[in-house]
């Protein structure tokens, strides 16, 4: 049983492990042909293989084969509940459900929390709420767009689930075009600095917010945000698409 007298940080620790093994084991139980479909998406499949450039490329395949994938493919975190069921009212429950339950969104981030976690907003909306993860504001200025998924094993306690991709506001723009995914060279860049300014002009009119609104509550956005990240470079070189020296 969680212990509610603990601090949120406390409670952080306890679970960031606990969604480190479920995950992890989750994980090995993709079928192959699940793997493939969600590379394949984010053009990270050789034809035989995962062929990610950095960890972070694997977690976003991984992020949709485990909680959300492409196609008709059962969930691999519902094959690890059924595998391993975990005590009703354990932490290992709670994590297991929050999992689950999980939800994709974009999210600026504001800075620390003087209690642990980041301070951050839902965008475009402008909710505040801390997300736990100990890495999320690592290298990133206060304003900076990320797109995650957020599960809450304790309703004070939104956490991360291991893929946090970086956006600017070309990738919103292209998410509201609807730009269909690209297959070019893709060159690695850095998010645009400064950029709140294009990111609220982007979404000032209601059309432009409700159209954002619609697409994060339809299937397959966060495969949608993987890949424009991808297209865009902010996630770095992509094998087979990055020209040597890029």
């Amino acid at each position: 049983m969680s212990d509610d007298t603990l601090t949120a940080a406390a409670r952080y620790g306890r679970y960031a492990a606990i969604r480190r093994r479920i995950l992890t084991d989750a994980s090995k139980r993709i079928p192959l042909a699940s793997l493939a479909q969600q590379a394949r998406a984010l053009s990270l499949w050789d034809g035989k293989q995962v062929v990610p450039a950095d960890p972070m490329q694997l977690a976003v395949v991984f992020d949709l084969a485990v909680l959300e994938p492409l196609g008709d493919h059962t969930r691999a975190i519902e094959r690890q509940a059924r595998a391993e069921e975990a005590p009703p009212g354990s932490e290992e429950h709670r994590l297991l459900e929050a999992l689950m339950a999980a939800s994709f969104g974009l999210w600026r981030i504001l800075g620390p929390n003087p209690e642990g976690g980041v301070r951050a907003e839902s965008f475009p909306d402008g909710e505040p709420l801390v997300i736990w993860d100990r890495f999320l504001d690592r290298d990133r200025a206060p304003g900076a767009l990320v797109g995650a998924r957020i599960a809450r094993p304790d309703e004070d306690l939104p956490m991360t689930c291991g893929a946090v991709v970086s956006l600017d506001s070309r990738a919103v723009e292209r998410l509201l075009l609807g730009t269909p995914p690209q297959r070019g060279p893709v060159i690695p860049t850095l998010p645009l600095p400064d950029d709140g300014p294009a990111l609220e002009q982007l979404v000032a009119e209601p059309a432009a917010r409700l159209r954002l609104a619609a697409l994060a509550g339809s299937p397959g956005f966060a495969a949608a945000v993987y890949r424009t990240a991808i297209d865009l470079g902010l996630m770095g070189r992509i094998n087979g698409r990055t020209p040597p020296g890029g």
